[in-house]
């Protein structure tokens, strides 16, 4: 049966007010782990809902993940209102949609914060650089050999583990100085594997109010 997606109480009519910054609508293709983060960090920084709004897509693979995200951003046109920016949060994985939901951003005025092969990967750039390929290996998929990596720095974690931004927030920096650094070294390799862009994201979040 296919996942009812959660309608985000950021889209209501009835919002809290809204702050003098940046609409912003982040659409992830993780149903717990990436809006859990997201939500996070909104609330850590003191941004309000009315302005920064988090939900899961209405299905789990790229393409919908940015189908989603369109159709998020013409109905609030429709209404007269606006996202001044959108981002659509989403895995390489095994997806084989992965490079035609790329394409598609880049003619939507959609931003990517993409990560290869998944999220965690950004989670674990909190505690080193690394750049060691991650491919499937003895039956695990690319993604579940980094989930475990970060359990083996984290062990508490799980998917859609609640307050992990705020547990590797003292680490926040370095995770964006090895983010920086891996997708610095992806753009001059060509290899991508592994890297991710959700650093930008989380560094244009948390500058909103400055």
């Amino acid at each position: 049966m296919p996942r009812r997606p959660r309608k985000p109480a950021d889209l209501k009519r009835k919002a809290p007010k809204r702050e003098p910054y940046d609409r912003v609508l982040i659409v992830c293709e993780g149903e717990r782990t990436e809006p859990v983060y997201f939500e996070d960090l909104r609330n850590h920084y003191g941004l309000s809902t009315a302005n920064i709004a988090v939900t899961p897509a209405n299905g789990s693979d790229p393409v919908s993940v940015v189908r989603h995200a369109k159709k998020l951003q013409k109905d609030e046109s429709k209404q007269g209102e606006k996202f001044d920016k959108v981002y659509c949060v989403f895995d390489r994985d095994e997806h084989t949609n992965f490079d035609a939901a790329s394409s598609q951003l880049n003619v939507s005025n959609i931003l990517a914060a993409r990560s290869w092969p998944c999220f965690e990967f950004w989670l674990l750039l909190h505690f080193g650089y690394q750049r060691q390929p991650l491919h499937p290996s003895r039956g695990k998929t690319a993604a579940q050999l980094c989930q475990y990596s970060l359990k083996a720095n984290l062990p508490a974690y799980t998917k859609g583990m609640q307050g992990i931004f705020d547990e590797l927030l003292p680490d926040l920096d370095t995770g964006i100085q090895n983010a920086t650094r891996a997708q610095r070294d992806a753009q001059a390799t060509g290899e991508q594997n592994p890297s991710t862009e959700v650093h930008e994201l989380v560094e244009y979040l948390r500058g909103l109010k400055n």
